[in-house]
């Protein structure tokens, strides 16, 4: 049955004490591994509430002796980032005391992974994960205790790592200010997660092998993709992990409704993938391909003042239409904004002042964009 563990992070301060929930449903080693965590950043609480309706679908399907693999949820991955209040408002995308991005600078293990395996593997490819995933395992435990003395968050980083090192799907639960659902993934991992995508109603699916600062879900699937670039025309070696970082939606879009329907397509998509018995049912038509994440536009302003927006979030635009305007009503300016690109407007902020060059909404179009390389993220 369900198995709860508390993993106590560093104390930052005497009479301070914070921990990390994980629970544990099935059997490990007994099939394939799913990992899943929400609320890296701290305020985006969608993921929290479907996690909370999956982990009721888990119940029962263990109760029924249908798991046939390992299922590890972290239902709050960021304890740090929860109790960071200013104004009365939460801030939980950055660390207060570092100013570092939660979800960035995860440990990458993919150089020393070559140069350690590279003599072990042979011709048999399922082998071959087994030995990669072993190091893995050895190769985390040693970059941690190498580190020294670490801070809070460096403790928190490790500590999530070594829960989904060796997972064989990696799915790390988000959300953006205004948006449509939207996934990320590896180009390696295409079209692999194209079941994932149109299970769970994906209407932009952005792909790159590296998107810059090794966010979660890269620290995982990059070690897989240098391997097979490095190694692979040695010995058979599969893509091994397929890790996704899923934007469910905006921060407001907390309802049961939506949250019911995307753990029970989670539940469908672990049935896909062999980890729960049972039929998942056809799978839904898919509502987008997988478009590269240089190709999309993120329109930011050229003055300060107020957004005014003329285009939702969730709409097919194309280069040049107007998606709204930036106003200063102290000089009078009002300069109109546009996407470079034609494409799906994935994505908007939620507040309405914008400073100079901040982002004011992401469009996702089919082709890589001129200057749109080394970090493709937006909050690093």
């Amino acid at each position: 049955m369900m198995q709860q563990q508390q993993i106590d992070l560093i104390r930052p301060q005497m009479g301070t004490r914070r921990a990390l929930t994980v629970r544990r449903y099935g059997k490990p080693g007994t099939g394939p591994k799913a990992y899943f965590q929400a609320a890296l950043h701290a305020d985006e609480l969608p993921g929290v509430l479907v996690l909370h309706h999956l982990e009721k679908l888990l119940l029962m399907a263990e109760e029924k002796g249908d798991l046939t693999g390992e299922v590890v949820i972290v239902p709050f991955a960021n304890p740090i980032g929860f109790t960071q209040y200013v104004d009365m408002k939460p801030l939980g995308r950055f660390d207060m005391r570092t100013g570092q991005n939660f979800n960035r600078h995860y440990p990458d293990l993919s150089d020393d992974l070559v140069k350690t395996v590279a003599d072990k593997l042979g011709n048999d490819a399922g082998q071959n994960v087994k030995i990669i995933r072993a190091e893995l395992r050895r190769l985390i435990a040693e970059r941690r205790e190498n580190t020294g003395s670490l801070t809070d968050l460096q403790d928190l980083r490790f500590k999530l790592a070594e829960l989904a090192i060796d997972a064989d799907l990696v799915l790390d639960l988000h959300c953006d200010w205004q948006a449509a659902m939207h996934l990320y993934t590896s180009d390696s991992s295409w079209p692999d997660a194209a079941d994932l995508s149109a299970q769970i109603g994906c209407e932009a699916a952005l792909i790159a092998e590296e998107s810059g600062d090794n966010p979660f879900d890269e620290a995982f699937s990059l070690p897989w993709v240098v391997l097979r670039r490095e190694l692979g025309d040695r010995f058979p070696i599969p893509m091994a992990t397929l890790a996704t970082t899923i934007e469910l939606r905006g921060e407001q879009d907390v309802y049961d409704h939506y949250a019911i329907e995307d753990a029970a397509n989670m539940f469908r998509f672990l049935q896909r993938r062999g980890i729960i018995a049972g039929d998942p049912g056809p799978l839904p038509a898919a509502k987008c391909d997988a478009t590269p994440l240089s190709g999309v536009d993120r329109v930011t302003a050229t003055h300060g003042g107020m957004i005014v927006f003329a285009v939702d979030a969730g709409c097919y635009v194309t280069a040049g239409q107007e998606l709204g305007y930036v106003l200063d009503v102290e000089t009078g300016d009002k300069t109109p904004f546009f996407s470079r690109t034609s494409g799906f407007l994935y994505a908007r902020v939620g507040g309405r002042l914008v400073v100079p060059g901040g982002l004011l909404c992401s469009v996702a179009g089919p082709e890589p964009l001129p200057g749109r390389v080394g970090n493709l993220l937006t909050a690093r």
